[in-house]
């Protein structure tokens, strides 16, 4: 329906702007110590939605596979994304997100949850080259020295299409707000240790309140609100289609951008582009 492609969208956007929130938060905290706080608000918040919503009882066997989800979905997409970017550079990382609607298609293909299709390869190769074309193909650097991050990013990319490929039988069993906050507190227990030992250094009683704020939209937002109706969207249609709405995150990041932040503007290619995807 008209309203699973809006919601999809509305997704996108906010996924999008997390880019633009997090530039900010970055400037007084580091990576690691925001993903400690966005993925376990994130995980308080769905416990007590789960609380809110219907009690359902999770099957032991089906714990293990949402566990393996949160390792998946949470801690490898985030872990293995944020340190790509540190070994890596903001172009190749953009680039490369481009490869999990791919990783998606395929999957669903090899485990036989989707049927193979001429118009459905055809349509995804077109939407990523309009991801990359926007982006500049001619910017991405393949210097040896950056290899590193940039396998950590496409093995990134592999964890979140395999969570949008493996939650599907799961979602045919339970309700969406039970399998996201079982996610989502699996994966917290994955960034807790890497995050506890970063957060030790940092003046948390110096934060500003602008930068406490922002960390407070980009759990709500982009994580709470994204995450789970992302689960939404997968009890309706297939994986491919959520996955292939990913490419419209850097083109609403390029028509975002320029009204949040200086030096941004919006142009020809993006619009472009735009069409494309």
């Amino acid at each position: 329906s008209l309203l699973v492609h809006a919601v999809l969208i509305f997704i996108q956007v906010l996924l999008a702007s997390l880019s633009i929130a997090g530039k900010l938060v970055f400037r007084e905290l580091p990576p690691p110590v925001v993903v400690l706080f966005r993925v376990g608000g994130a995980a308080l918040g769905l416990g007590l939605l789960r609380r809110l919503g219907p009690r359902e009882k999770v099957l032991p066997r089906d714990r293990l596979r949402l566990a393996v989800l949160g390792l998946l979905g949470i801690t490898a997409n985030q872990s293995l994304y944020l340190t790509g970017l540190e070994h890596s550079t903001a172009i190749n990382a953009t680039i490369l997100v481009t490869t999990a609607p791919v990783f998606a298609v395929l999957l669903a293909v090899l485990v036989r949850q989707e049927p193979p299709s001429v118009y459905k390869f055809s349509g995804i190769a077109l939407a990523a080259l309009g991801a990359i074309y926007l982006i500049g193909p001619d910017r991405i650097s393949l210097a040896p020295d950056l290899a590193l991050g940039n396998a950590l990013i496409v093995i990134a990319m592999l964890s979140y299409a395999s969570y949008l490929v493996y939650s599907k039988p799961l979602l045919r069993r339970y309700h969406p707000i039970t399998v996201i906050s079982w996610v989502m507190a699996c994966g917290f227990l994955g960034v807790l240790p890497w995050g506890l030992m970063t957060v030790r250094g940092i003046p948390l009683g110096q934060v500003s309140p602008t930068t406490w704020m922002l960390l407070g939209y980009i759990i709500v937002g982009p994580t709470i609100t994204a995450y789970f109706l992302t689960i939404w969207t997968l009890k309706r249609i297939s994986s491919n289609l959520v996955a292939a709405y990913l490419y419209l995150q850097p083109l609403v990041a390029a028509v975002i951008a320029p009204m949040l932040l200086s030096g941004e503007r919006l142009t020809g290619r993006a619009i472009l582009t735009g069409l494309g995807i």
